[in-house]
């Protein structure tokens, strides 16, 4: 009886350790995360107006904004540095569209699309 229990309480100890290495690791929960979708892989830039849309994005310096993609940074381009942009600036970058590659352990057969 006592083994069952050890037996248990260590594989709760390897499941709560398992999922802490999740896709989302790198997520920083006291900051705030905003999605653009990319309809395409290729170039994709984002001008300002649509920044200015978002009033919390408005006045944000350029060097301040990241890029992830599947739990890593991307490059990306900003078209002035150590200021916020202004109307006719803009943040380039390559984008890829979603691959499903982080879901793909969840499945039987990975390979099926």
């Amino acid at each position: 009886m006592m083994i069952r229990k050890t037996f248990t309480i260590l594989s709760l100890l390897f499941v709560s350790l398992a999922q802490a290495q999740l896709n989302n690791s790198w997520i920083d929960y006291n900051k705030t995360y905003y999605k653009f979708k990319v309809a395409s892989d290729g170039l994709c830039r984002i001008p300002q107006s649509t920044l200015a849309a978002n009033p919390a994005l408005a006045n944000v310096n350029a060097d301040y904004f990241q890029l992830w993609r599947n739990g890593s940074q991307v490059r990306l381009f900003t078209t002035i540095s150590n200021a916020p942009l202004s109307p006719n600036d803009f943040i380039e970058f390559w984008g890829e569209m979603n691959d499903g590659k982080a879901d793909k352990q969840l499945y039987l057969n990975p390979d099926f699309q």
